[in-house]
């Protein structure tokens, strides 16, 4: 209720705005570090797993190698077994029979020979060229290493369309100890590739086998032109450091540079013979379904960032709204406040409790107190003159009883009173006032304005004072009107009932004016000279009447 300067209470908006969006930036920086936190935390998790699933893929593969190849090294040993007890060892007759067995046994050897220290076939079928070279390189190897287990060449093929082959050897030992020959397998790379195309690796994995000489022996999934890179033996980036690192499994994560797909790799270094097994998840496999999630978190935050771009547009364009209402009502409040300060009459106005918050500066003028002097007086020495001192209370014990928003009848109560000034003069002023009430319907107080009537007060007297005097003089008095006839010569006056009568008579009878009788000055005049002339003889002697 308590009128104030116009920037005294106006709400802090333009804080209370940047707040907000302060608010929003920081929940959406948030939002985005925890998802980008999760993200990549889900993406690491991820690449986890696949590389533990490449690791373990990567071992069953060993196992199953390793065990294809202790069956062909099973199989060696029978056969050298058999050789060992036929009196002319493997130039034995009956060693030959034993062939169609052994190869029985098994199934992914092509071929099978005994071949002597100098090279020369003493059980098998026919070799070609090729395959003898083979042979020979074969032998070498494993004259300088007698005991080092099973042998495997490098891949070859007789011709453009034939299919590549492996062979493997292992080597006799003569009755002394010493370098007798070796048996010898051919062995097709493609029993070593179905054995690869056992293992799901996804759509876009691969899975390769190379030679202890790093000679690429198998891969799949075929790519076009894999037959040029069988037995190619290059290696580059982090797979051939992960293969001098010579350590028994590693992995690393790189673009393919066959077919530049990114995969996760575990490389896995076989004994007995040297092999090395590389399986690859591609990325694009194994993130996926990380990848559809991502997708849904960015489409979320989005949403996120889209709402909250409108309610931070929706709170600026409140501000401005109601900043511009605020400039509008501060611009009407100093335009309400210079008119209460200059204006004659006193504005105040009184909380719910009857209590006095504000008067405006005329009160300086009207009764000789600074308003701020005024609010400190006793409330008695306020008040509408001392027979009034509760007439207030009244006034808000009745606006009480009004309903929510109305006013007393006519809007506008008014009482007329003598107050005290501060010289000690009494003024009589005129007040009136009228119910405040609040949105929710609750009344806030009383808002007045007391005008100084004493000089309109005065005026009123004299004017009721003329206006009693001239009644009085009115009722004194009586009019006539209309045509008078009268006498040009005797000066007679004709009366309504055709009598002449003198003037002297008609008026007083038709008025309240008396009538006394003298001569003007020419009368007199004109009477002495008579008088004189009656007095005085007329020539001749004769005597005057």
């Amino acid at each position: 209720m308590s009128m104030r300067h116009p920037r005294a209470g106006r709400p802090r908006i333009p804080a209370l705005a940047l707040g907000l969006w302060a608010v929003l930036i920081c929940l959406n920086g948030a939002v985005l570090s925890l998802t980008y936190w999760g993200l990549r935390e889900s993406r690491r998790a991820q690449v986890e797993h696949a590389e533990a699933t490449s690791q373990t893929l990567a071992q069953v593969l060993e196992q199953n190698i390793q065990g294809r190849f202790r069956q062909i090294e099973l199989l060696f040993s029978a056969a050298e077994d058999e050789a060992g007890r036929l009196p002319r060892g493997m130039a034995d007759p009956h060693l030959a029979q034993s062939l169609p067995l052994f190869q029985r046994r098994m199934p992914a050897l092509a071929r099978l020979w005994f071949v002597d220290a100098t090279g020369a076939i003493r059980q098998g079928p026919p070799a070609d060229a090729l395959t003898r070279t083979r042979m020979v390189e074969a032998l070498q190897e494993l004259q300088e290493r007698p005991r080092s287990g099973l042998h495997l060449s490098p891949p070859w093929r007789d011709g453009p369309q034939a299919p590549w082959r492996l062979l493997v050897s292992q080597g006799v030992p003569g009755p002394h100890g010493a370098f007798a020959g070796a048996v010898m397998a051919d062995l097709p790379l493609a029993q070593l590739t179905a054995t690869l195309d056992r293992v799901d690796v996804g759509p876009h994995g691969t899975i390769s086998l190379r030679s202890g000489n790093f000679s690429l022996l198998a891969r799949t999934p075929a790519i076009p032109g894999q037959d040029r890179l069988l037995g190619n033996r290059q290696l580059s980036g982090e797979y051939l450091e992960a293969v001098k690192a010579q350590a028994p499994l590693a992995h690393f994560t790189t673009a393919s540079v066959l077919d530049g797909q990114r995969r996760t790799y575990a490389l896995r270094r076989i004994e007995h013979p040297r092999l090395y097994v590389l399986v690859g998840l591609a990325e694009r496999d194994y993130l996926h379904a990380w990848r559809h999630q991502a997708a849904a978190l960015a489409l979320a935050i989005a949403v996120i960032l889209a709402l909250s771009l409108a309610i931070a547009w929706m709170a600026r364009t409140t501000w401005i709204h109601q900043r511009a209402h605020l400039a509008r009502l501060a611009e009407e409040e100093a335009r309400y406040r210079l008119l209460a300060e200059n204006a004659l009459d006193v504005v105040w106005t009184l909380n719910a409790e009857g209590r006095l918050t504000y008067v405006s500066p005329s009160i300086e003028r009207q009764r000789g107190w600074t308003p701020e002097a005024f609010m400190a007086l006793d409330p008695s020495l306020r008040a509408l003159g001392r027979p009034h001192n509760g007439h207030v209370q009244e006034i808000l014990a009745a606006a009480r009883e009004l309903a929510p928003g109305t006013q007393p009848p006519g809007g506008t109560r008014r009482t007329e009173a003598t107050v005290v000034c501060k010289d000690g003069r009494e003024i009589q002023v005129e007040a009136r006032w009228r119910v405040v009430w609040g949105p929710d319907g609750t009344m806030l107080g009383i808002q007045g304005a007391t005008r100084d009537i004493t000089d309109r007060k005065r005026m009123e007297a004299e004017r009721e004072q003329l206006i009693a005097d001239l009644t009085q003089a009115l009722a004194e008095v009586k009019a006539l009107s209309g045509l008078l006839p009268i006498c040009s010569s005797c000066k007679k006056v004709r009366d309504d009932q055709g009598y002449w009568q003198q003037i002297e008579a008609y008026l007083s009878e038709h008025t309240e004016a008396t009538f006394t009788h003298g001569l003007c000055p020419d009368c007199a005049r004109a009477f002495r000279d008579e008088i004189q002339a009656r007095r005085t003889p007329p020539p001749g002697g004769g005597e005057a009447r």
